[in-house]
């Protein structure tokens, strides 16, 4: 930066002078600012626009299956022995339930040892160890032939199998290696082969203490069998957990929950209303009022709003009773909100809940197929309308941006101009002021002379 001499000659305000002219050449950026400002608004106000859309589609995506939208409830008359639990999809009625044996594990004991940290304590060789269907050879040598090595080399080694050594108390022997199988059933049989143990040690006997067996109940009559103690696929919608064999039978009753189908779709309408609410507060304009929402002149909300009443509007073939969502009491109102008359709403749901479901599922014609289209339409990260737009702010904000960053580098070279011009006029006049001393003192040593 040069030297600087502001009004030291002059006596003007130079610096003023230079900071008024900067100032003025400026406004052109001052506009960009402000412009680059409503821009990044509108950006912000976009990037809150895809997460309404998203959570609209989250409550969709909530209700578009008869699990999900349909609400049941169920009870045992017995949770000691049987506890159930219901999806939406589960018909409401009766269900008798007897458990004459439950699924379980099987788990084999090994014979007592004195102690179970002493290396060489289990014979060396090969044990090996069938576990549902697949067998496992496992080398014990002199490395790890004590009775909690030979645990740890089983848990490491042969899948759905836990060894531990267990501790019996007993005065002599009291140390016994338990090898489990993981699962219930039949088909978990678990075979312990010792005659490979050949070397020196204690070839370990086995005795099997559970044995792994299938769970047997009758449901309504009819007898069936489960590798498992949650029986899921007897009755459509229904889980049995087993708890225990039963003495008597047990009833398990399920009925319709209208209460919860509303609320799950209350808490959708409250997204859409949601969504729709958000936009028309950023597209709010009122000039007297200097009122102008991010969304004014926006084309692609524009474009949301309609194909949102659109899809809200209109008709569908979904086979059923209920063709479109006025059918089930979903008002739409002046402004394009949703209401839910609950009076129409609850009398589709006891008189026909399939049909109302039907409207929701994700299936070719419906009316959430229709919506989750509109929405794939708009957030697609690659192509959607909402992200398309948001690029193009994206790209606006960086090329102005880049505008900006060059103009102030003119204004700075601009006001380096200046202070050089005015630095070089004060020392113009400094200059003339010294010539003009100079001439002064001549012209009066001239006059004495005389």
């Amino acid at each position: 930066m040069g030297i600087s001499v502001g009004g030291i000659v002059s006596g003007l305000d130079t610096d003023t002078m230079i900071a008024t002219l900067v100032a003025a050449a400026r406004t052109p950026a001052d506009v960009m600012e402000v412009d680059l400002e409503e821009l990044e608004d509108r950006r912000d106000a976009y990037d809150e626009l895809v997460s309404q859309v998203e959570a609209l589609q989250d409550a969709l995506e909530a209700i578009d299956s008869s699990d999900e939208l349909r609400a049941t409830t169920a009870s045992s008359s017995d949770e000691g022995s049987v506890t159930v639990e219901a999806l939406g999809a589960a018909l409401a009625g009766r269900y008798t339930v007897e458990v004459t044996a439950l699924a379980s594990s099987e788990t084999e004991v090994s014979d007592g040892f004195a102690d179970k940290e002493t290396t060489g304590i289990v014979a060396e060789g090969t044990l090996s160890i069938t576990y549902a269907g697949e067998t496992t050879a496992l080398t014990i040598d002199s490395t790890n032939s004590s009775l909690e090595e030979v645990a740890e080399l089983i848990n490491d080694n042969v899948d759905g199998v836990t060894a531990y050594v267990m501790d019996t108390g007993d005065a002599t022997t009291p140390y016994r290696l338990v090898i489990a199988g993981k699962d219930t059933g039949a088909s978990s049989t678990l075979t312990i082969d010792t005659s490979g143990l050949t070397g020196t040690g204690t070839v370990p006997t086995f005795t099997e203490t559970s044995t792994a067996s299938d769970a047997s109940l009758t449901v309504n009559g009819i007898t069936v069998t489960s590798a498992d103690n949650t029986v899921g696929d007897v009755v459509s919608g229904l889980t049995f957990n087993l708890e225990d064999v039963t003495t008597s039978a047990v009833t398990v009753t399920v009925e319709t929950d209208v209460d919860t189908t509303v609320e799950t779709l209350t808490t959708f309408v409250d997204a859409y209303n949601a969504l729709r609410q958000y936009i028309r507060t950023h597209r709010a304009y009122d000039d007297e009022a200097e009122i102008k929402g991010e969304f004014v002149g926006e084309s692609t909300v524009v474009g949301l709003m309609q194909s949102l009443q659109s899809v809200v509007g209109a008709a569908y073939d979904t086979g059923g009773l209920y063709t479109s969502l006025s059918t089930i009491g979903f008002e739409t109102q002046q402004d394009g909100d949703i209401e839910i008359d609950e009076d129409t709403l609850r009398a589709a749901l006891e008189d026909s809940p399939e049909d109302v479901v039907a409207l929701f599922e994700a299936d070719a014609g419906t009316f959430g197929d229709a919506l989750q289209d509109l929405v794939t339409a708009y957030t697609d990260e690659d192509e959607g309308y909402l992200t398309l737009r948001g690029e193009s702010l994206d790209d606006q904000i960086e090329d102005l941006e880049e505008q900006i960053d060059e103009f102030d580098d003119r204004m700075d070279a601009y006001e380096e101009r200046l202070k050089k011009q005015f630095t070089a006029m004060e020392l113009a006049l400094a200059k003339l002021n010294d010539a003009s001393s100079q001439l002064s003192a001549l012209l009066t040593d001239t006059s004495s002379e005389e």
